[in-house]
């Protein structure tokens, strides 16, 4: 009797697999919520129309596992590396490329007596037009714990001598004088800063492989090399990078072993003058003051360099100018990068989503987005003057004092000189007037504030706490009432304005921030917690 091996079972769940799917397109219909972080569509583009086969859904780890995870079963090899697309990029991807090599892989299996893909006649099998699964895939997060397991890894080799750690194992630029990949210290990119979406193909002839195409041959082949090697190694399959699943897993077990991930070497500054000055304007006069930038302490605030640097890495002058003319900085300029609400890497973007936290979002949540010309938060950032940092011509060093100067400290007697309890009767013809806990909840919003490097940084002047409820008026620590601007006979005139009345403006208020800072204690929805039944 036959006795089977783990390779003849796996072909065996193939062969049921493709069988299923030629005999019942029915099937595939119902089982369309599978989800495949290996699936692969192959369409050879709009040179073929409409009339031709449908594209081929192609689960890449299916076969890798039925192949042994042998990458030359169907990948070329050219100067010891793997060169991972299934057809060479010098070569024109047709039909018959694939039929010949898929095909003939299932013939030759077939003859083998070992169970096999389909045949040349079963084309309905692989060309589905309503495809059973849908992809999962997830791009890879390389955040800095990631990027740490490969700096700290024994097993990844740099490639020069001069490279003390392994950054030239991965980084590498295209020197067009010497016309080869070279490594240079303290200038390493991120790969998508090369390595786009697309293929591009340069005025030389010359190729530069895609993000997808470039992390592959890069990544997949050193895993699989250290493999070989019989050593522990990254994922080489698609669904150990690309499954969102997989991801988490691996994050969770990242955080337990590297608690404390070392900061990056990359000649970064630890503090930086962020000004204009000297780089087109020569007179620092007319300008805002400089921001002194903790650029250590905002290291450990990002999950990756591109939180803020994008792709390139370089500073963001180089790109984004003061008159914003440099096609390579999208023509944004220098003003509009750093303060543009909606932009995840400008600084007023990620402290506004910041902002949507919990412990922010119940004051927060109902302001507008877009820039409030504040001078009070202009100042927060903004505080070394021109003439203070044109003197000393030292830029870090002006840098580093004013931050080593900041004070981290908050007011703290903000709620002695408040109102402790607020009786709020507009609304007793309904109710008994409610007893609003007024010192209780500035306390608790002065501890959550005190947590927050970022809160304390725009909270040292008290008022600016005080605005959280009582909008729209000069700040201020003894702010008007609600029923200053607010009617208590409802909208009445203010219907145009949207100005909403008295028990309009309570509830949005309260309520909103009750929503969003998830208070269990009191409900939105509990009417009689503030107001109680008439008696």
């Amino acid at each position: 009797m036959l006795k089977l091996r783990p390779f003849h079972l796996i072909i065996l769940v193939i062969t049921a697999f493709f069988l299923l799917f030629s005999f019942s397109g029915q099937a595939s219909i119902k089982d369309r919520e599978e989800k495949k972080p290996d699936m692969i569509t192959i369409d050879l583009g709009p040179d073929f129309g409409k009339n031709e086969m449908a594209e081929v859904t192609f689960l890449h780890d299916l076969h890798s596992l039925a192949l042994d995870q042998q990458c030359l079963s169907c990948h070329d090899q050219k100067k010891e590396a793997f060169d991972f697309s299934f057809i060479p990029a010098d070569q024109q991807p047709s039909m018959e490329s694939y039929h010949d090599k898929c095909i003939a892989c299932h013939v030759e299996k077939k003859a083998a007596n070992i169970p096999s893909g389909p045949m040349a006649e079963q084309c309905g099998a692989c060309h589905q037009r309503n495809p059973s699964m849908v992809s999962s895939r997830t791009n890879l997060r390389f955040d800095k714990s990631l990027h740490y397991v490969h700096v700290d890894s024994a097993k990844i080799k740099g490639k020069g001598a001069e490279d003390k750690e392994n950054c030239s194992a991965c980084h590498h630029r295209y020197n067009s004088d010497q016309k080869e990949l070279v490594y240079t210290k303290d200038e390493e990119e991120s790969c998508a800063y090369c390595h786009g979406a697309e293929e591009k193909i340069l005025e030389n002839k010359g190729r530069v492989k895609n993000i997808r195409q470039a992390s592959h041959q890069s990544c997949v082949a050193c895993h699989q090399e250290i493999k070989t090697q019989n050593g522990a190694a990254g994922p080489i399959s698609c669904g150990g990078c690309h499954d969102s699943r997989e991801q988490e897993a691996m994050a969770l077990a990242r955080s337990k072993k590297n608690m404390d991930i070392p900061r990056l070497k990359r000649g970064q500054p630890d503090q930086v003058l962020l000004t204009p000055w000297e780089k087109e304007i020569k007179d620092p006069a007319p300008l805002m003051p400089a921001v002194a930038f903790d650029h250590k302490f905002h290291e450990d605030q990002t999950l990756t360099c591109k939180s803020c640097h994008h792709e390139s890495l370089k500073k963001c002058s180089d790109c984004h100018t003061p008159g914003g003319g440099e096609e390579n900085g999208g023509f944004i300029s220098l003003a509009d990068a750093m303060h543009s609400p909606r932009a995840e890497q400008s600084c007023i973007g990620c402290h506004q989503q910041e902002t949507t936290a919990v412990e922010c979002a119940g004051c927060h949540a109902r302001m507008p987005d877009t820039v409030q010309k504040d001078p009070a938060s202009c100042k927060v950032c903004h505080t070394l003057a021109p003439e203070d940092y044109q003197k000393g011509q030292d830029l870090a060093l002006a840098a580093a004092e004013a931050v080593a100067l900041r004070s981290q400290k908050t007011p703290r007697d903000l709620a002695e000189k408040i109102p402790e309890t607020v009786v709020i009767e507009d609304l007793s013809q309904e109710y008994e007037p409610s007893q609003f806990p007024h010192g209780k909840v500035v306390r608790a919003l002065m501890e959550k504030t005190e947590k927050s490097a970022l809160a304390r940084a725009f909270h040292r002047d008290p008022s600016g706490l005080c605005m959280g409820c009582h909008h729209n008026s000069p700040a201020s620590l003894e702010p008007p009432k609600c029923g200053s601007c607010h009617d208590k006979n409802g909208p009445g005139s203010d219907k145009i304005s949207g100005k909403p009345g008295l028990k309009g403006a309570f509830h949005g208020q309260c309520i909103t921030c009750h929503q969003e800072m998830k208070v269990t204690q009191v409900p939105a929805t509990d009417c009689v917690k503030c107001h109680e039944l008439k008696k």
